[in-house]
């Protein structure tokens, strides 16, 4: 499989080193048309389909660094990236993770994966300051404002993103995707990437709740594990609060769902179904959601056969 670097950050290097009256259409060009498959779909779920700037309207919903923000302090946080050296950990954090779903082998056709890197504005992603998305065939994207301890953090984020390429194409990811299993594909990543660099590697999201809040919120996600909505799947994706967030802070519905919870409970469903049958995170992408759900101990699900739990019952 051939990885192909799409250089994000020199590109907005170029911006940002360039004459103040050019830097907005050069940002167009050499940051955001390279990323153009990335933001494109995303721009036809709006009424008017990203404007008549359809770019810079992708640029500030995926929360970039905007020429419009300064050029000091984004050299400043490009210099950070380059001396951590991001681009080449996450390249071989990629390969990685492609060595050890050898998708190949499992029918997964995904003959080129593109890395891309791009710079984060300050504000836009929280005290974490980083993110990452995996759900466009064959391409891996991080966006990062650095600071003292995110860049440690970027290869995990890598391997997951990386594991929704290959579990994306499995053929129980159908759309309308159900909440059953967006919940284990979320669950898989954060265990993949577990794997690979460690438990400490993680974001705070699968961590945000603990095993009795979890159980309490069991009965909900039963309940809607077929669901299809895609609002409605994701908010108990990402529960109230970041679905608030998402929506400008504009009125969103309110299933009394904390934050992350669909992140926490998959990762728990993973481990304990990695627990009950022995396979590892990377053997298990390849496994039906339906099943690992069921052997989990979790949850109930037709035609599956039920496991307890040992975090249902201890």
């Amino acid at each position: 499989m051939q990885i192909t670097e799409i250089d994000t950050l020199g590109a907005m290097r170029e911006v940002l080193n360039s004459p103040e009256d050019q830097q907005l259409a050069l940002f167009r060009e050499r940051v955001m048309e390279p990323l153009r498959p990335i933001w494109q779909n995303m721009l036809r779920y709006l009424p008017d389909g990203g404007g008549d700037d359809p770019a810079l309207t992708a640029a500030r919903m995926m929360k970039f660094y905007l020429p419009e923000m300064g050029r000091e302090q984004g050299l400043a946080a490009l210099d950070t990236l380059e001396r951590g050296r991001v681009q080449q950990d996450n390249l071989a954090a990629l390969q990685g993770a492609i060595d050890a779903l050898r998708p190949a082998e499992h029918g997964v056709s995904l003959p080129e994966v593109r890395l891309a890197v791009t710079l984060a504005s300050p504000d836009g992603l929280g005290e974490e300051g980083y993110t990452g998305a995996g759900n466009t065939p064959g391409w891996v994207t991080l966006s990062v404002w650095p600071n003292s301890h995110n860049l440690s953090k970027l290869p995990a984020v890598t391997a997951h993103e990386f594991n929704h390429n290959v579990r994306f194409q499995q053929p129980d990811w159908t759309f309308p995707m159900s909440l059953g299993a967006y919940l284990v594909a979320e669950g898989l990543a954060e265990a993949f990437a577990a794997d690979l660099h460690g438990p400490e590697s993680l974001g705070p999201w699968t961590g945000t709740l603990g095993l009795d809040t979890l159980r309490a919120l069991q009965p909900r996600f039963q309940a809607a594990l077929h669901e299809q909505d895609f609002g409605m799947v994701r908010g108990y994706i990402f529960g109230d609060g970041v679905m608030s967030a998402f929506s400008g802070g504009q009125a969103v519905s309110d299933l009394g769902i904390p934050d992350y919870a669909g992140y926490a409970l998959g990762y728990r469903v993973v481990q304990d179904y990695l627990a009950h049958t022995g396979r590892t995170p990377a053997q298990a992408t390849y496994d039906p959601w339906r099943v690992i759900a069921a052997e989990s101990g979790w949850f109930t699900v037709e035609g599956q056969a039920v496991k307890p739990s040992k975090s249902q019952t201890v």
